[in-house]
């Protein structure tokens, strides 16, 4: 990244947030000669991206950004997504992220996500209205970013509510804990459900099919033991390990979901932060 520009994650302080929120992160380019284009790729881990000053543009599988003075607050939320999206930004530019855990978000709505989020085109996310965005009046007046994790703390604080699906729950923790690929068919029958209603649960709560989710946890454990747990020494074992039928598989799921093949994606891919972001810039 150019001088200009900084990119900090950072953990909520509250105990009970760490639960649901992986970590914030507090992106800013102040040289308005700097446009950016990255992309961004499939994952159960999801943003709520707040800018200031800014205005956005959707496309079916971008999002544009531009500086905007007349514009206060801008949110956006990605979801669970099958294919990589492509973001172009141009500065300057402030952006704060909060990435939620898997079933993160659902934690902070009192509907189902597929309500407060319903359009796959348009990412814009207004759920919060003018409570978050007086927050942010705050949170962007500060200059220390302990501060400003407070208030971010505070607001996810305040709107905190369970959510009461026992089964969903149940299903993705499975997911997550599993030393092997889950088949739908396996996940209905340790659940004592029915395909259908699973379908049911994921579009409901987390906009995608079962399965789909089932194949992006699978690429991210694969994308995370490459580049976060240094097992580098082969692509195969990283196949092998993530339960992938071959190496054939393999290539062929990562080339779906990036638009590449394992070695030209994890030779491009850049780690932003200290936490599990990755882009690749172009």
């Amino acid at each position: 990244m150019v001088q200009s520009e900084t990119f900090v994650t950072q953990r909520p302080e509250s105990p009970l947030l760490r639960e649901y929120i992986a970590y914030y992160y507090f992106h800013e380019c102040t040289d308005s000669t700097v446009k950016k284009q990255f992309i961004y790729y499939p994952g159960y881990k999801n943003a709520l991206t707040i800018y200031k000053n800014a205005q956005v543009e959707f496309g079916e599988n971008y999002s544009s950004v531009s500086p905007d003075q007349n514009s206060d607050f801008i949110f956006i939320y990605s979801g669970v997504q099958k294919h990589l999206r492509r973001a172009y930004i141009t500065a300057p530019f402030q952006k704060i992220g909060v990435v939620f855990k898997e079933l993160g978000i659902n934690h902070f709505v009192s509907c189902p996500l597929s309500l407060a989020s319903p359009d796959p085109i348009d990412k814009s996310f207004d759920y919060f209205g003018e409570e978050l965005k007086n927050h942010c009046r705050q949170i962007y007046s500060l200059t220390s970013r302990d501060e400003k994790v407070k208030l971010l703390d505070h607001f996810f604080q305040s709107r905190f509510q369970d959510l009461a699906e026992p089964v969903l729950k149940s299903c993705v923790k499975l997911i997550m804990a599993a030393d092997q690929k889950l088949s739908i068919t396996c996940l209905s029958d340790q659940l004592s459900i029915n395909r259908k209603t699973l379908l049911r649960l994921f579009n409901k709560h987390l906009g995608c099919s079962a399965k789909d989710y089932v194949d992006i946890v699978q690429f991210r454990k694969s994308l995370n033991a490459y580049l976060l747990e240094q097992k580098q020494d082969s692509l195969t074992g990283i196949a092998l390990e993530n339960d992938y039928y071959d190496q054939s598989q393999f290539i062929n799921h990562f080339k779906k979901l990036t638009g590449t093949n394992p070695k030209a994606f994890f030779k491009d891919i850049r780690h932003i932060g200290r936490e599990d972001t990755f882009w690749t810039f172009q």
